[in-house]
């Protein structure tokens, strides 16, 4: 039991802190060039540890190198580009909130794949799970907390990072998980350098320690693991694994409460009490077929 349990609540404890996170580190650099520094970074300094472990199996072969490319700009550029960008415009909470309806995104991709219909259940939870995020972010719109383009950037992330969860899942891969985690994120912060130049988002405005310590903290933590255990949960089974992105709001909220004295008000507590309900209703479907 505690092998499916830790990796799972670990990796929802790690995952959520990533909008605190993100949102010290623009305090000194522009959102996308401090993506494109955690991408890369993870790469260069991380690499060298897997190269005198694995040797020769440090890099993929070369009819999966497709793969690596392909989840590296669905995973990391569009992914988690879209999230940092967002940070300017959200808070963490509902960042966190939006992420949370990424299990139903998932659910909704595999039965494409698999042609499966989605029923009742599943479509009720979608609605009720979307009319959660509708009363948590609206009021927050309307009094300028948050803004239209932030929700905006939320959606492409949510979307991107379901297909790349089912593209990974369905991939033929043999190249060792961590090997892989550390050529997409490489190659996706590679396509997201020349991007944060053309969106005029490139600044570093201050070279400080709030400024190390977010990239250290989205290095080790996020970049590696966190999605180490992504992998691993998805590898083993892509929706099963979603469901533990329903916990990401909660630490989200607290973590924002926290560190960034963010308020957490009765739409936000309502807004998310409806996102649960609506990713347990759609659960029901599950539970009868098992």
């Amino acid at each position: 039991m505690k092998d499916k349990l830790l990796p799972g609540l670990l990796f929802a404890i790690c995952w959520s802190t990533g909008s605190v996170a993100a949102k010290f580190g623009i305090q000194s650099a522009d959102a996308l060039i401090l993506a494109s520094l955690r991408f890369i970074g993870t790469g260069i300094i991380l690499s060298p540890y897997f190269i005198y472990r694995t040797k020769r199996a440090f890099l993929p072969p070369r009819e999966e190198w497709k793969h690596v490319i392909i989840y590296g700009i669905l995973n990391t550029t569009l992914t988690l580009g879209a999230f940092f960008a967002a940070q300017k415009y959200v808070t963490s909470g509902v960042s966190m909130l939006f992420i949370a309806i990424a299990p139903l995104l998932i659910s909704l991709l595999s039965s494409i794949l698999l042609k499966r219909k989605l029923s009742i259940w599943e479509i009720v939870g979608m609605l009720v799970a979307f009319a959660g995020l509708v009363i948590c972010s609206m009021p927050e719109i309307n009094n300028g907390k948050i803004k239209l383009i932030g929700i905006v950037y939320l959606l492409i992330y949510i979307i991107s990072y379901a297909i790349s969860s089912v593209y990974y899942s369905k991939a033929r891969i043999t190249v060792q998980p961590a090997v892989f985690n550390i050529w997409q994120v490489f190659i996706g912060g590679i396509v997201l350098l020349p991007i944060s130049f053309l969106l005029h988002s490139a600044q570093i405005r201050f070279i400080n320690a709030t400024l190390f310590i977010s990239l250290g903290w989205m290095i080790i933590i996020l970049s590696f693991t966190a999605n180490l255990l992504w992998l691993f949960l998805i590898k083993k089974d892509a929706v099963a694994a979603a469901a533990w992105l329903y916990l990401t709001p909660v630490f989200g909220y607290l973590w924002g409460f926290l560190f960034l004295k963010e308020s957490i008000d009765y739409n936000a507590v309502a807004g998310t009490v409806l996102v649960i309900v609506g990713l347990v209703i759609a659960k029901k479907t599950e539970k009868a077929r098992t």
